[in-house]
Parts: C-alpha cells; sequence; structure tokens
C-alpha cells in the first residue's frame, strides 16, 4: 500500500483545510496517511475552541469547517491514519500531553519517528 507523509507546521486553518483535504483524497486512492503536526501547526491538537476567524468568509461561502475535517479523517481512516503530536515541540512550548486532544492524535514522538515514515512514505508534503 502507498503511503503519503503530512507535515502541518502552521496554525492557519486553511493549511489544516489543504492537510486534511489531501489526507481524504489519498484515503479514495488507497493510500495510508502519515501526519505529523509540529511547532505552530500543534495547537490544532490542542482541546477546546478553535478560532476560526480567519477562515469565516470561507466558511461563509461554504468550505467545510476544518476541524470537522480532521475530525472525519482520523474516523474515516482507522488505522489507515496516524496523527502525531511532535514531542519535542510539547517540549519546546513546555506544553503538557494531556493538554492534546486524544481523539485527534494517535500517537505522541519526536522527529525520528516522523523521519522514519517519511522514508517509507511515497510523497512527503507540508502545510
Amino acid at each position: 500500500m502507498d503511503e503519503i507523509g503530512i507535515i502541518v507546521s502552521s496554525d492557519d486553518p486553511k493549511s489544516l483545510a489543504m492537510a486534511t483535504n489531501l489526507g481524504h483524497v489519498a484515503l479514495t486512492m488507497d493510500t495510508d496517511v502519515f501526519l505529523y503536526f509540529t511547532f505552530d501547526g500543534l495547537t490544532h491538537l490542542l482541546e477546546g475552541e478553535k478560532d476560526l476567524s480567519s477562515v469565516q468568509p470561507l466558511l461563509d461561502e461554504g468550505m467545510p469547517n476544518p476541524y470537522d475535517m480532521l475530525d472525519q479523517l482520523i474516523a474515516d481512516g482507522g488505522e489507515a491514519v496516524t496523527s502525531v503530536a511532535c514531542t519535542t515541540t510539547l517540549d519546546m512550548l513546555q506544553w503538557e500531553q494531556e493538554a492534546i486532544d486524544d481523539d485527534l492524535t494517535t500517537q505522541f514522538a519526536g522527529a525520528v519517528t516522523f523521519l522514519e515514515a517519511a522514508e517509507e512514505a511515497d510523497h512527503v508534503f507540508t502545510f
């Protein structure tokens, strides 16, 4: 089976929307998805309300909520989707793992885990 790696390092909800859309398309093509949330992108995995003000005009025009898209990608993907919260970033920002939404995160790991997955991936994308 094919696999893609997706690095999410931006806190922009548009970046999350692009990453999750790509993940959904990959699943339809029978391709595994490895999402690696690091730096500012890690904020997408935090528990609690999300600020969608920067994409509100797009949402008003019909773009799906990027956080709903992430939920759906993880739910639809099952074992074909791995969602990783970067432990190095957590340590640097002094955030506790308990702040990360367990429903969105299948694994806590550092760069070595991503590099191993990227080595096996057919393509790696960054958002």
